[in-house]
């Protein structure tokens, strides 16, 4: 029995010998652990890099768009009350394209109309009704059209009735001067538009709509 005890615990005395072997030296844990620490420095800055990747991107994307919500329903039924809009800023606008502006009307906020009338196109008026059209169509002659009736009218003539005050500051204007720009809302009888203030100004427009984000159920481009 005796003997025995003695291997026993001889053996666990060996066990014990072979628990404090290191299988590294010193020299190579060191330069593990300083592997370990170049490796998280580049993790690091990796993170970091993405990080301000995505704050420069973000930064850049609010200095060229802008949201809006639209108020009313004026532009119906493109757009609805309580929609939300994405702005592309300083861009200039095509026809039928919709955009936001400053109407310059005292404690009015942003419009949002559709471009019907571009720089260059044709207009003249009668008493409160204007007629507009296109750059592109045949020059017309006002003693000639104002023979017609509005169903004789050319396809590419659009009627609409202005204020008196819009039809006189119009009165001598054969031509949309350059920059300036004729707008109506899609929902005609409940939108304040060009009928009521005339040509806008390129400098008054913020940019052209793009994009609706909410409500979720109508999320897309708008045109």
């Amino acid at each position: 029995m005796a003997i025995k005890q003695v291997r026993e615990q001889k053996a666990r005395q060996g066990q014990s010998t072979i628990k404090k072997r290191s299988p590294f030296s010193k020299e190579k844990i060191a330069q593990q652990k300083k592997l370990q620490a170049i490796k998280v420095k580049r993790q690091t800055l990796f993170r970091e890099g993405v990080l301000l990747f995505l704050i420069g991107i973000g930064i850049i994307g609010l200095l060229q768009v802008k949201t809006h919500r639209v108020e009313g329903e004026s532009m119906l039924p493109t757009l609805k009350n309580n929609d939300r809009i994405v702005v592309k800023k300083n861009q200039s606008p095509n026809r039928y394209d919709l955009i936001t502006f400053d109407p310059e009307i005292p404690y009015e906020s942003s419009y949002v109309k559709r471009v019907v009338g571009m720089p260059g196109d044709q207009i003249w008026t009668d008493q409160t009704s204007l007629y507009l059209r296109t750059a592109q169509a045949v020059e017309w002659h006002e003693e000639a059209e104002q023979q017609m009736t509005a169903v004789q009218l050319p396809d590419s003539t659009l009627k609409v009735t202005v204020s008196e005050e819009v039809a006189r500051n119009l009165r001598n204007i054969e031509v949309i001067p350059q920059g300036s720009y004729f707008v109506l809302g899609d929902n005609r009888k409940a939108s304040k538009d060009s009928r009521s203030f005339g040509l806008i100004n390129a400098e008054q427009i913020e940019g052209t709509v793009f994009y609706r984000y909410f409500p979720f159920a109508r999320v897309g481009g708008i045109n």
